[in-house]
């Protein structure tokens, strides 16, 4: 546990995505509330767990000082009754030790937009120095910070300079500024001829999985369970899909992205009449890309990969997360290597020649020659893109629920990981075209799909980006709707959301559709 006090809780957010980028799936606690909730009980339960007192002393117009106090102590109890329990606590019991680094940011907090930045970069260099550890990204912690690169970018910036901004303005590591940059560069090339205006994505979601991984929180039903749902399911989904292409007729779609869950969990017949649907209210011929998340490859068979290739489908993923059995039986995956290598090869014999392949840096028990391992034998199947994800332990996971017996197995020093997908990607003549993070992920790291060029998946990137509309159908699916001056500069992102329960989804169906009218 860390406690966190501060005089004025402006940057609260800020200091603790720092923290968590520290310490990843550490409990952070207000300072005055752990002092009341240890003095109401008679001997401060959990006071052996604290590892650090982080301060933040905001002065308007003056200094304000950042300092990281060492606890051994929490609090010293007098002994007494239940009955005589302190009704008010009191700070001087707070017992520290061992000596305190702090450090002094000069500026007025209240101009947030001149002050965050320092802060961040203060609050990282007190952090750094008091664990010995430095970040690959520095204090960056946000979503998508290849956002600053394609900036730098339009305003017609070298590579050298934007990736000197990165380093001097936020502590980020040469390696990883130069790879913002390599990503928004690409991406701005893949953009480049796209009337972003006038154009939209859909995403179709089907939330139906063979089974829940551990550390997946997704909206995902176990098809087991649910399958006597699932034809009323794609009855509605249908009814969504026709209502979004009526209200879109006057703009082009430019992709669709099946997803889920697992799309391919549902029967052939099903997967055909949800495709013949589409194929039936969009040109399905003339889209730019048509993706489905194939994923699981226990729920891949030949029947369901001729019916994505009658309909037009350019696009799969087949998704292992790790190579090795161990690991696949501990995140609950009910499939071996033999399968992914199998469903892959089946997928090639059907005429798939784009392959996603996606793994997962960090899982439970897994290291470095283990993530070695499991790029061989991935280089043997040569995908047409990789897309590595560092480990983040999302809070409705089951990964978060059972951390007690899980935390010691994971290692979040990942980034040699990430160099060797890096480096395999080379072998692979794939190049990085997007990138985005986390929240509580890995050693504040970072998520990044490669492709041979010209395989790109473009979904990715405009989500990313968030540069056009992308419309969600389905249970558990959220939409984003670009808002724009008259300039056509983006003023705000609207969003509507669909219900994540397969239930209320179908029965309050009326209601998904006004929220997105």
């Amino acid at each position: 546990m860390i406690l966190l006090k501060q005089n004025v809780q402006d940057y609260n957010n800020d200091l603790r995505a720092m923290l968590m980028a520290f310490f990843p799936g550490e409990k952070i606690e207000d300072y005055e509330k752990h002092i009341k909730r240890a003095c109401e009980s008679q001997h401060g339960e959990d006071s052996d767990k604290v590892r650090f007192l982080l301060s933040a002393s905001y002065k308007e117009n003056e200094i304000t000082e950042l300092s990281v106090d060492l606890i051994n102590d929490v609090l010293e109890f007098e002994k007494v009754s239940k009955q005589d329990k302190p009704s008010k606590w009191d700070e001087n019991n707070f017992i520290v030790k061992n000596g305190k680094n702090s450090y002094l940011v000069k500026g007025d907090f209240k101009d947030r937009k001149e002050f965050r930045n320092h802060l961040k970069l203060a609050v990282y260099k007190l952090l750094s120095e008091f664990t010995g550890r430095k970040l690959p990204w520095g204090d960056l912690t946000g979503v998508r910070p290849t956002k600053i690169a394609m900036k730098k970018i339009r305003e017609g910036k070298t590579r050298n300079e934007i990736v000197d901004y990165y380093i001097n303005t936020y502590a980020a590591g040469e390696n990883k500024a130069g790879l913002a940059f390599e990503v928004a560069d690409r991406e701005l090339r893949l953009i480049k001829d796209i009337d972003l205006k006038n154009s939209y994505c859909l995403y179709v979601g089907i939330p139906f999985c063979p089974s829940r991984c551990l550390y997946c929180s997704f909206t995902a039903y176990p098809i087991a369970i649910y399958g006597d749902k699932v034809d009323v399911y794609i009855d509605r989904l249908c009814e969504e899909i026709t209502y979004v292409a009526e209200r879109y007729m006057d703009k082009k779609l430019l992709s669709i992205y099946m997803g889920g869950g697992t799309p391919t969990s549902i029967n052939s017949e099903q997967l055909d009449r949800l495709l013949s649907h589409i194929e039936k209210t969009y040109k399905t011929d003339r889209l730019l890309e048509y993706t489905i998340e194939a994923g699981r490859p226990d729920s891949i068979t030949r029947e369901k990969l001729l019916v994505m290739k009658k309909h037009h489908i350019t696009r799969i993923s087949i998704n292992p997360q790790t190579m090795n059995d161990a690991t696949l039986k501990t995140i609950g995956r009910a499939h071996t290597v033999e399968n992914v290598e199998r469903a892959f090869l089946l997928a090639r014999e059907c005429g798939f020649d784009n392959i996603n392949m996606d793994l997962i840096a960090g899982l439970p028990g897994e290291s470095k020659p283990m993530m070695k391992y499991t790029l061989e034998r991935v280089k043997e199947l040569r995908p047409e893109s990789l897309t590595i994800h560092s480990l983040a332990v999302k809070r409705a996971a089951g990964l978060n629920e059972k951390m007690d017996e899980y935390k010691a197995k994971i290692n979040h020093d990942i980034n040699e990981m990430l160099d060797l997908v890096s480096e395999t990607a080379d072998e692979l003549l794939l190049k990085p075209y997007y990138l985005y993070r986390q929240k509580n992920i890995g050693g504040n790291l970072e998520n990044v799909g490669y492709s041979v060029p010209g395989k790109e998946c473009l979904y990715n990137v405009l989500i990313m980006e968030e540069l056009t509309d992308i419309i969600a159908v389905g249970a558990g699916s959220s939409s984003k709707y670009i808002i724009r001056d008259e300039k056509d500069n983006i003023i705000r992102i609207d969003r509507s959301e669909n219900c994540k329960s397969i239930d209320d989804y179908i029965d309050r169906f009326d209601e998904m559709i006004d929220r997105k009218r």
